[in-house]
């Protein structure tokens, strides 16, 4: 998380069909993220990864929060659940 926190040239990140990802470590990618003001991160894959409420609701305020990220990929993560797929969609 800690490279997350101050790339300025990671542009695509994949992390897809990692299961053992999971909530608690998903929350904790968004906020490394959310803290690079300078990152150029514009895809994010994140499918199937086991993302809970938790991560939901930092990718929501990473999404308000990025200049760069177009594209998010959450695909195959039914513990997200409504509210963090009602945060996600209003940000």
């Amino acid at each position: 998380a800690a490279l997350l926190r101050s790339s300025r040239s990671l542009e695509v990140l994949s992390l897809g069909r990692n299961l053992e990802l999971g909530d608690t470590a998903g929350a904790a990618l968004a906020e490394a993220l959310q803290a690079n003001a300078e990152s150029r991160l514009r895809e994010l894959y994140l499918n199937g990864t086991g993302l809970g409420p938790a991560a939901g609701a930092g990718l929501a305020a990473l999404l308000r929060s990025s200049q760069s990220l177009e594209t998010l990929y959450l695909s195959t993560n039914p513990e997200l659940g409504d509210a963090a797929g009602a945060a996600l969609a209003e940000a």
